[in-house]
């Protein structure tokens, strides 16, 4: 009875289960030495990574804050010393207390001149504006623009309120219908009353511009959007601020953006809004949620390139959550700590992967040369299908010719379809282009010298194919031509591209409009002749200028950086724009433009700009515009006109609270003076009258003719009631005036009737029902009694 044994392994077997079981050891091993050094380097880059955005957020609150307490007290500094002075309060209280225009002109005039030298020094120290309130909140007196005054800015400035309310100093942040920054706000009291207030500013520009370390980072201003659509309107928010890639939630203070400074800051060209909106669209995912907390933190991002991100919380005048400070500032150590770690990883992979390679190497090593023979064949034939090239080898002695399989695709064969001969290539070239082929490739063989040619072929199919075909001899000992190789490549799509690049080119420069083109940037790179003719300017001078030296905006017209934010993001945009005209004295004309934004063979993007004047056609418009708009006689605006500009200014006077009056003014006994002297006199009178009206209104003001004797006065945003009516008078003294008609001595007399918004109505034709049956009410007081009865 045999016992039963598991058979034994060969000694090949055995050498083959050994050198598995090594393999499978030292893969093991490699793999677990791999794994831990791996976990050692992520989380040496993990550290630095806190490091960084600790480092960094650090930075941007010790910066913020010193700062802040710097302006703070300098601003009190100024206030002690240079503006909390008797005199300053005893002409503040006499402005409080009086309502006499003339009187607040002269006090005004007198805070100027008095502290003009102080606020000249203080923009030397970054303040951006000194302004003083009447209680109330009424604005007195702006230094940066001492002709704006008058305005209620209770509802838009919380803490201008706020002072009025609590009567202590407020300051803090608080957003701004121009400019966002620090406000320092002081009551001011005397004799115990509280007779105003006073205002020193400090942007967020200048913070930046003065402070901030540009040189390494970039800063950017978030205000809330809720915040700015609250307190700002909508015109300023559209010029001050813009749409934020970060968070949806906020807005950009187009002010305090640095990034549009790129001929003063070198920071403003590294950090440029494009780049800084990459940067925000990567990291929006990872900070909205975190942005709701109102906590300062930093984000690193390796993409689109190494930068950290620091957010610090900006609170209001009031206590809120007004926005966020941004601090962009590249991370070079993160990119380099990230290179090495998979640098490190890749290595310690390629050390296992040798270890592991080593022993299978030989058994690889000709299969591996087979594979690269194969993919090689298949690389070059590829190759030469994308380029259209094939190439060729032509024996002399023996007259053999051999195509590769693209020459045969080119003349329209399918591969190794029939031998190539010499004479059958001849056959397939054009009959006009069979004599230069022939000249050159003798020419060749006679020489030894290489050839190069252009020329037509026609295919199986009658169609003719445009081919570069070149050539070179080789010789044998004896020096005579053994063979020749060569290329031949279809050239056909270039031929019909070049044709009509040149067509476009011809066209271009007999084209009447204007045609650019421009880079991404916005750079000019070429231009035709027309756009010469249209601007006034030379092509020599006109390139490498920015298209958007060419554009003055206009209040009408679309701002140019709205045009170039809907090409960025359609690839088109058409509408009005005015353009410089460089050379003679009218600056500026208006053209019908459009924009595409094209891509290069080469992938580079490209804006073609193609304008129009149509300075005639605006000029045909505006007279139409006008005539419909203004009565014929006097000029003034007519009634269509007057009905427009009061139903602008009861929209505006509903939104801020304004008062809107209305004048509506009829020539007594008018009629008879018609009568008596004739149409002639009448009209001579009533375009005097109508100018006497305009010289004592004021520019915003609207004087129009309702017809016949019959005028209306827009008065916009008097300050009270019985401004309108000092503007009633003054119309009344100016018509009632004697004046000359040629030969005639006249006295014009008025009924002028007049009514205020909201009281008198809230419609236009309330308001203008209400100021007729006043001005009627008038004219039958100034008509006499008639007789009693006897």
């Amino acid at each position: 009875m045999s016992d039963n044994h598991p058979p034994e392994m060969s000694p090949a077997e055995s050498h083959r289960h050994r050198i598995v079981l090594r393999n499978t050891v030292v893969a093991v091993f490699g793999g677990l030495v791999f794994l831990l050094l791996v976990w050692s380097y992520l989380d040496a880059y993990s550290n630095l990574l806190k490091t960084t955005r600790d480092k960094s957020i650090e930075h941007l609150t010790v910066e913020y804050r010193s700062l802040n307490q710097y302006q703070a007290a300098l601003a009190q500094q100024v206030f002690e010393d240079k503006i909390d002075d008797p005199a300053i309060r005893r002409l503040m209280a006499e402005a409080a207390q009086t309502e006499d225009h003339e009187r607040l002109a002269d006090l005004r005039q007198q805070l100027l001149e008095r502290l003009s030298p102080l606020y000249d020094r203080m923009l030397t120290k970054g303040f951006r504006q000194l302004h003083f309130h009447l209680p109330g909140a009424i604005s007195f007196l702006r230094f940066h623009r001492p002709e704006k005054f008058g305005d209620n800015l209770w509802k838009v400035r919380a803490g201008i309120a706020r002072v009025n309310t609590e009567r202590e100093r407020v300051s803090g942040f608080e957003e701004g219908r121009v400019f966002n920054g620090f406000r320092y706000i002081f009551p001011l009291f005397h004799d115990g009353e509280f007779v105003g207030s006073v205002e020193t500013s400090y942007s967020f520009r200048s913070f930046l511009l003065t402070h901030a370390d540009l040189q390494h980072g970039a800063y950017r201003l978030l205000v809330s959007r809720d915040l700015v659509l609250e307190k700002v309107w909508s015109d300023e928010r559209q010029s001050n601020y813009m749409d934020s890639a970060v968070n949806p939630g906020f807005v950009i203070d187009r002010y305090a953006d640095l990034t549009q400074l790129t001929e003063v800051l070198p920071m403003a060209r590294r950090w440029s809004q494009s780049r800084l909106a990459d940067i925000g669209r990567v990291i929006a995912p990872r900070v909205r949620e975190r942005m709701n907390d109102w906590r300062a933190f930093s984000v690193v991002t390796r993409d689109p390139e190494p930068v950290v991100v620091s957010f610090l919380p900006v609170h209001t005048t009031m206590g809120l959550n007004g926005g966020y400070l941004l601090r962009y500032a590249s991370a070079p150590q993160v990119a380099s700590a990230w290179s090495w770690l998979w640098i490190k990883v890749v290595l310690t992979a390629v050390l296992v992967l040798l270890t592991m390679g080593s022993l299978i190497y030989m058994n690889l090593r000709e299969s591996g040369r087979s594979r690269e023979r194969e993919l090689w064949l298949r690389t070059l034939n590829e190759a030469q299908r994308i380029a259209r090239l094939g190439n060729w080898t032509f024996d002399v002695g023996r007259g053999e010719l051999s195509w590769s399989d693209e020459v045969y695709w080119i003349f329209g064969h399918a591969p190794r379809s029939f031998t190539p001969t010499y004479d059958r290539f001849l056959a397939m070239v054009h009959p006009d282009d069979r004599a230069r082929v022939e000249q050159a490739v003798d020419e060749s063989l006679r020489t030894g010298n290489p050839y190069e040619i252009d020329h037509r072929i026609v295919r199986p199919d009658d169609k003719v194919r445009y081919v570069h075909e070149r050539g070179t001899v080789e010789l044998d000992g004896r020096g005579r031509p053994r063979s020749m190789l060569g290329t031949a490549q279809d050239i056909t799509d270039r031929i019909a591209a070049n044709e009509e690049s040149r067509q476009a080119a011809t066209i271009l420069r007999s084209t009447h409009e204007g045609v650019v083109i421009a880079n991404d940037e916005g750079r000019i790179l070429s231009a035709n002749p027309a756009v010469e003719h249209l601007l006034s300017i030379d092509q020599s001078e006109l390139l490498d200028r920015f298209v958007d030296e060419l554009v003055f905006d206009r209040e009408e017209t679309t701002p140019f950086h709205l045009v170039r934010e809907q090409l960025r993001s359609t690839g088109t945009w058409e509408g009005e724009l005015w353009l410089r005209r460089f050379g003679d004295g009218t600056n500026f004309f208006p053209t019908l433009a459009s924009f595409t934004a094209i891509t290069s063979d080469l992938g580079e993007r490209r804006f073609v700009v193609m304008f129009s004047d149509i300075s005639e056609a605006k000029a045909r418009e505006w007279a139409m515009w006008h005539q419909a708009h203004h009565d014929a006689l006097t000029g003034l605006a007519n009634r269509t006109l007057f009905h427009e500009r009061l139903e602008r200014a009861l929209s505006s006077a509903e939104r801020h609270g304004e008062l809107v009056g209305v004048l509506y003014v009829d020539l007594d006994d008018f009629k008879p003076i018609n009568d008596t002297y004739g149409h002639d006199v009448g009209d001579e009178l009533l375009i005097e009258l109508a100018r006497r009206m305009e010289a004592v209104t004021r520019d915003e003001d609207t004087v129009s003719r309702q017809g016949g004797d019959e005028f209306a006065v827009l008065v916009a945003r008097p300050s009270t009631h019985e401004a309108v009516e000092r503007v009633a008078e003054k119309i009344r003294t100016a018509i009632e005036a004697p004046l000359r008609v040629g030969e005639l001595s006249l006295n014009p007399r008025a009924s002028i009737g007049q009514a205020v918004y909201p009281e008198g109505g809230t419609t236009v034709e309330e308001l203008v029902v209400a100021a007729d049956e006043s001005m009627y009410r008038q004219k039958q007081s100034h008509k006499p009694e008639p007789d009693s009865p006897a």
